[in-house]
């Protein structure tokens, strides 16, 4: 119990990469969903909504993620240990060779990951007629697409968007609201980027015209392409111990030396840090503020440690990308470790063969009772299928060993 990292559960294993949550992400995610539950007035939402955006895709996106980094350490023959879900993300351990090229190639596997994300979800919306958003401080409840057929941006149930009716000309709500609309005002519902589904209704009919709302599956092919978007390019930030701190570590090595890499990837850290803190503090964002507090703390602990290399919980924030770092001679170079596919293709050629021997058994032990049988009655006591067998037999293993 001295060890906060050690205060998770284990959940399934996938890819011989055993997968836990830590406890506090438990408690941080129900304290997202209360938030939104008793804030409904300020930030409506759906319960469902809530639960399936803030924590089961949420957990997906992460997930995917790390396993990129687990198979980023075994492409450059490394050792995936282990996957830790936790309140600030995720933290795959690995054990890499000492150089700046593996370390470079787990750390660039995550972010990849998330790319081939986007790509998948933005070739589902493009073939519906959609284009995904590109906006990171876009609200992911309004989902808001653009369809190129049609010209109109299409939103969520929470979202609103009017036009002309037959047109994609839109109707300014202002337009409407100093017409006299009245009835759907009140509250200020008309200033809100978000709103409940029945208030959008309300305001939609005050209104007049075509209301666009996306398809569901459009809507929460949308959020998956936000969520791996935003994981994506705030991970790339260049400070340590983020992905993009990381790579920055990876290529200053490459041109210098691992001690200097280490130390510009912190300071980089450091500053971003401070930055987060203040945005947080600004913002009222507790989960920003942790954020920037655990960079400024790792940041510190990789430079006052940088000959010891121990992270603060025996844990980098990337995963244990350079857990090897610490050693002087460069790691002995391990065998690869075969694929899901080459497994699967094994497996399969050992039951075929295990098949075939049962079979040439079964076979052989037929045979033996045939030929006893001809020496005890003579040939003229087989009947024509064992006749055939025999035949067959002869023919079938007369050039095997």
């Amino acid at each position: 119990m001295r060890d906060p990292m050690s205060w998770s559960v284990p959940v399934f294993r996938a890819f011989g990469i055993p997968v836990r949550v830590h406890l506090l992400f438990f408690l941080v995610a129900f304290g997202f969903f209360f938030r939104q539950v008793v804030f409904t007035k300020d930030n409506p939402v759906w319960w469902g909504d809530v639960l399936l955006f803030t924590v089961f895709l949420l957990f997906a996106v992460v997930l995917l993620h790390e396993f990129g980094h687990c198979f980023g350490a075994r492409w450059v023959d490394g050792e995936a240990k282990e996957i830790l879900i936790w309140p600030l993300g995720g933290l795959a351990t690995n054990d890499i060779p000492h150089g700046w090229r593996p370390l470079f190639v787990t750390v660039a596997a995550g972010p990849a990951v998330n790319v081939l994300i986007c790509l998948g979800c933005a070739a589902g919306l493009a073939a519906g007629g959609f284009l995904p958003g590109l906006n990171p401080l876009a609200n992911p409840y309004v989902a808001e697409v653009h369809n190129y057929r049609d010209g109109k941006d299409y939103t969520s149930a929470y979202g609103l968007k009017l036009y002309k009716p037959g047109t994609a000309e839109p109707i300014p709500r202002q337009a409407e609201i100093d017409r006299g609309v009245k009835s759907a005002n009140e509250g200020g519902l008309q200033d809100r980027a978000t709103f409940r589904p029945e208030d959008a209704a309300l305001l939609a009919a005050a209104y007049g015209g075509d209301r666009a709302v996306a398809p569901g599956w459009a809507v929460w092919a949308q959020r998956a392409f936000y969520l791996s978007w935003v994981i994506f390019l705030f991970n790339l930030l260049p400070a340590y111990p983020l992905d993009g701190g990381q790579l920055l570590q990876a290529v200053v090595w490459a041109r210098t030396d691992y001690r200097r890499g280490v130390t510009v990837a912190c300071y980089s850290g450091l500053g971003t840090g401070v930055l987060i803190v203040l945005v947080g503090l600004s913002a009222n964002e507790a989960m920003f503020f942790a954020l920037g507090l655990f960079m400024l703390f790792q940041s510190a602990a990789k430079l006052t440690g940088l000959d010891a290399e121990d992270g603060p919980f025996g844990y980098d924030f990337s995963a244990g990308y350079t857990s090897l770092e610490k050693d002087d001679e460069p790691a002995p170079r391990r065998a690869k470790r075969p694929g899901a596919v080459a497994r699967w293709w094994a497996a399969r050629k050992a039951r075929k063969l295990a098949r075939e021997l049962e079979q040439r058994q079964r076979d052989e032990d037929r045979k033996e009772y045939l030929l006893e049988k001809i020496a005890a009655t003579g040939m003229g006591s087989l009947t024509d299928d064992e006749r055939r067998f025999l035949q067959q037999f002869s023919s079938r293993y007369k050039h095997r060993s």
